[in-house]
């Protein structure tokens, strides 16, 4: 049975989830920026001039500190600009790789700080909040739980039931190391009770699993908001417990950097907004301008876009802003009409 909240709020889906499973890779915009400082990142400096080539997973930008986390390139081409804030680089068209900086480490063989030193050299943060993955798996106090969560409540935002849909036992795999690196016993994983086929390819996979308990939660607004998620399959105020929490697009992220040595590269990213447009999740390498994401989506001249969902997102005006790492929504509109009353209005 799905569990809820009380005083939760049911409002009227909007995120395509219904196509989430046909996520469309989309080529990086010609021009493509990296921001040098992100939210709850430290700022990093650049490690590229103005005239430099560079290639595709690259790391680009970076600062000798532990709790950092780098900025990759997701093109290979010509640095065009370098400032405090932001890096551009003009996108070539090739694709050069750089050779994996940890291709040929035996994985089995690592210990926790080797662990730890990889998903750092390859740009893995948390998609919710930006902080890097690292940094949260090297606390100190030993967490009870991890908790990972598989959907964004945000009636317009789908990215994170897009990254589920075909990747469940990946996810699993990679929790269960996880939980190994950090010594944590026990995880749980919370799903939306209208996401029935992620719920159900979690289910069976984890029918001999004792280590890992599965939730179905309402789809209610607002069930993915930290403090309400915490208390709602566990119990307890999200001061009162030691957790390490996480989206399912992080773990693919930590997979990838852990079983193949690949940097973060690309953000999985709703677009939605008018009615009259088909709402879709779209893999985007990071550095793409909003403005080529939401061309290829249908959205030339939008008169109103929003970056995140559409109850606290933020209005932008200039499209020439890039993808991030934790971009997880653009919500464009071509008819202020059909922005929703409830639009900053609930608490």
């Amino acid at each position: 049975m799905a569990i809820s909240f009380p005083h939760a709020k049911k409002l009227k889906k909007h995120n395509g989830f219904h196509s989430a499973d046909r996520i469309t890779r989309i080529y990086p915009s010609p021009v493509c920026f990296y921001k040098l400082k992100e939210k709850n990142n430290s700022t990093v400096k650049s490690l590229v001039n103005v005239g430099d080539r560079v290639l595709r997973g690259q790391k680009i930008a970076d600062i000798d500190s532990f709790n950092a986390v780098p900025i990759i390139s997701s093109v290979s081409g010509t640095v065009l600009s370098v400032t405090d804030e932001m890096i551009s680089i003009e996108n070539d068209m090739l694709f050069d790789k750089i050779q994996p900086q940890f291709a040929n480490l035996d994985s089995k063989s690592l210990s926790k700080e080797e662990y730890l030193w990889i998903l750092r050299e390859c740009g893995v943060c948390e998609v919710r909040t930006g902080i890097p993955l690292h940094v949260l798996l090297s606390i100190k106090k030993l967490p009870q739980y991890i908790i990972l969560c598989c959907f964004d409540s945000d009636p317009y935002v789908s990215s994170p039931q897009g990254a589920c849909i075909g990747n469940v036992p990946k996810i699993l795999r990679t929790l269960e190391l996880l939980m190994d690196i950090t010594d944590v016993k026990h995880a749980i994983i919370a799903v939306e009770n209208d996401m029935r086929r992620i719920f159900s390819d979690f289910k069976y996979r984890l029918r001999y699993n004792d280590d890992i308990s599965l939730y179905s939660l309402k789809a209610r607004y607002p069930q993915s908001d930290d403090n309400i998620l915490v208390k709602t399959v566990t119990g307890k105020n999200i001061d009162d417990i030691d957790i390490i929490l996480l989206s399912p697009e992080t773990i693919l992220n930590a997979e990838l950097a852990l079983k193949k040595s690949i940097p973060v590269m690309k953000k999985i990213v709703t677009v939605s907004g008018d009615d009259i447009i088909e709402p879709h999740n779209y893999n985007v390498p990071i550095g793409t301008t909003i403005s080529s994401l939401l061309d290829i989506s249908g959205y030339p001249s939008p008169r109103v876009v929003i970056n995140g969902g559409i109850v606290d997102g933020e209005e932008i005006h200039d499209l020439d802003l890039p993808i991030t790492p934790i971009t997880k929504a653009i919500l464009a509109f071509d008819d202020e009409k059909n922005i929703p009353k409830y639009r900053n209005s609930i608490k």
